[in-house]
């Protein structure tokens, strides 16, 4: 502003001193002399100016091109990074102070149990957690896994009531030795359930602010990008889910966790959302059985090292396989002829996608960053600097 007001003043004296010297000859001084020293004096006046003007418009252009420099939040203005624990029974050995304190990690997302209908006693908690330490050195969020199943058969204003009342008298009693300061309801809501399930987070966020307690949901990649239509749930904040966003059931596709082609059509021209959202992204891998060309199931954490058994296991493509025998498999009993794809999202695939992840953030409130999911694999086979190292890349915005 300073410069700009600077600019239309010397362009006005500058305007001045061509019309005085216009007057000069149009009134046709008859002395000659003095006539010669005022036109001389204007003239070393406006190449005066001009000459302030030129350093003003090098300033100006200096500016702007420092501008134009990428620019990194400060420290903590950075994402936080955090981790999701999705896991039964709570293990020390997939939780290093060492490695989360390196990137460093304040908070961990946590699985408490899940929510089932059962047909004889409704809903029903499924696999809560055990082994949970008393003493916890960070800040933890409990979590719900609520299957839509449930909303399609409890509707009723009580029924949800009761349900509400029900999960979070089971969450304080599970986390009464920890200060707990959110909860995250995990459900893949659809238009049947919209209705039920909002009414339900009405219910609970209320029980939630009663105890000083934030409710957080989570937010499919269709839920976000198509908000008007999906709507919004009634909770302080959101979860943004940005993977398991390909079809998981075509053998065709490559990888359903997360790929570019599939995150730009949701990402690539991102809306601001109505809620604070935090960016969930994933960080995992798993084999993607199929049978007769039918997806059949999913075999978490496989690897493409766990398939090395040539004599059981054919390799038909980069990330494929065909069983050659019957066999047994982590627990899975796979036919001659089922065929595997494996699925990973590691350091690469992650940053594959970090153009589109900064057109996101730019546009949306994001203070926290949290991967799914921390286990013994992850912290032997990633450096824990590599997570700070993606929190500062997704907050480098190049200015305009």
């Amino acid at each position: 502003m300073f410069f700009c007001l600077k600019s239309n003043k010397i362009d006005n004296y500058y305007d001045k001193i061509l019309e005085s010297i216009k007057l000069q000859f149009t009134k046709r001084n008859p002395n000659k002399k003095l006539f010669r020293y005022i036109v001389r004096n204007k003239i070393n006046a406006f190449y005066q100016i001009m000459r302030i003007y030129h350093f003003l418009c090098i300033g100006l252009i200096s500016i702007a091109l420092i501008g134009c420099k990428p620019t990194v939040g400060k420290e903590g203005d950075l994402p936080q990074v955090s981790f999701f624990y999705w896991k039964s029974t709570f293990k020390d050995k997939d939780v290093s102070s060492r490695w989360l304190d390196s990137i460093p990690v304040n908070k961990l997302y946590i699985r408490f149990f899940d929510v089932d209908v059962d047909a004889n006693l409704g809903p029903i908690p499924v696999a809560p957690l055990t082994g949970l330490p008393e003493k916890f050195p960070y800040s933890l969020t409990p979590v719900i896994f609520i299957t839509n199943e449930t909303f399609l058969k409890i509707k009723e204003e009580k029924e949800l009531g009761d349900l509400a009342d029900k999960l979070a008298r089971k969450l304080l009693q599970m986390s009464h030795s920890h200060k707990v300061k959110e909860w995250l309801i995990d459900c893949d809501w659809s238009p049947k359930t919209r209705i039920p399930f909002f009414n339900f987070c009405r219910v609970l966020n209320e029980k939630a602010r009663n105890n000083h307690i934030e409710l957080m949901a989570t937010i499919r990649l269709d839920q976000y990008k198509n908000f008007e239509l999906t709507g919004v749930p009634p909770v302080k904040s959101g979860l943004l889910m940005a993977y398991n966003m390909g079809a998981l059931a075509d053998w065709e596709t490559s990888n359903s966790i997360l790929n570019e082609i599939d995150a730009s059509v949701y990402l690539k021209n991102p809306k601001r959302y109505p809620l604070p959202l935090t960016l969930g992204l994933p960080f995992y891998q798993w084999g993607v059985v199929f049978r007769d060309s039918i997806f059949t199931g999913l075999i978490n954490g496989l690897d493409s090292s766990d398939l090395a058994d040539s004599t059981r296991f054919k390799k038909t493509g980069e990330n494929t396989f065909e069983i050659s025998e019957n066999t047994f498999l982590q627990g899975f009993y796979l036919y001659e002829m089922d065929k595997i794809r494996i699925e990973k999202v590691g350091k690469n695939e992650i940053l594959s996608i970090i153009h589109l992840l900064k057109k996101w953030k730019s546009v949306n409130d994001n203070k926290e960053i949290v991967f799914f999911h921390l286990d013994e694999r992850i912290m032997d086979s990633v450096n824990g600097s590599f997570f700070k190292y993606f929190s500062q890349k997704v907050s480098t915005i190049k200015q305009k």
